[in-house]
């Protein structure tokens, strides 16, 4: 009797644990050349708030495609979309030529050689918390390739979405971004760590903005990071 009894409170306390802890939601940070450095330290703020964070440089956009679906956040630093005046935005340069792109038109338009698009992506990706598009233009709507910003939340669900309708100096893009990431892992919203880190950067040289105020961001950004998690948009 009492081995039947001692079994089924190691029953109940087996059932009373808590379930094995999940991993880390994940998070890939991107620099597009050694000019914009700034993955690995958005890569170390990510991993003290609590996320499995890595980074790398030149990557080719297949490397980024195949895995910001099932990322947690998602940050590029580098070039923007670019054909004229009346046509730019829309997209974000890797290595080889390869982009990721909001989506293209009925002509099939796209730069470089090897594209990738957000628009083709089968389901949503509810599961990105937050992507950052720190490149030229990320924000801007283009005819050919649309709006990327837009895409990414509006059509595709991430919860939310930081980029730029203007041209981003380099320098200042990589105060942003330090500024950015050093903030919402203190305790800021997303929201307030954009703004904020803009008016960080505004006396660092060259002084002025030089386009980190033409931030755009989307979605429900007066969330925090943390606790580390997936998007629920």
């Amino acid at each position: 009797m009492k081995q039947w009894l001692f079994m089924l409170a190691a029953l109940f306390l087996l059932a009373a644990l808590p379930a094995a802890v999940s991993a880390a939601p994940p998070a890939h940070n991107y620099d597009c050349s050694d000019t914009t450095p700034t993955a690995y330290d958005a890569q170390v703020d990510q991993a003290a708030m609590g996320y499995s964070s890595s980074s790398s440089m030149n990557a080719h956009a297949s490397t980024a495609y195949s895995t910001f679906r099932s990322d947690a956040i998602f940050f590029f630093n580098g070039h923007g979309l670019y054909y004229d005046e009346s046509h730019k935005g829309g997209g974000i340069k890797f290595s080889s030529e390869s982009w990721i792109l909001a989506g293209t038109d009925i002509d099939g338009r796209y730069p470089g050689t090897d594209p990738y698009y957000i628009r083709d992506y089968e389901t949503d990706i509810r599961d990105v918390l937050l992507a950052v598009y720190l490149a030229c233009y990320s924000s801007h709507y283009n005819p050919y390739n649309g709006d990327l910003v837009w895409e990414t939340v509006t059509n595709k669900n991430a919860d939310i979405c930081i980029g730029f309708d203007g041209e981003v100096e380099i320098e200042n893009g990589k105060c942003w971004s330090e500024n950015f990431w050093d903030r919402v892992r203190n305790g800021e919203t997303v929201a307030s760590a954009t703004s904020n880190a803009k008016d960080d950067c505004y006396w660092q040289w060259p002084i002025g903005y030089w386009g980190v105020d033409t931030y755009e961001i989307s979605g429900n950004y007066n969330s925090y990071l943390t606790p580390a998690r997936y998007g629920v948009y």
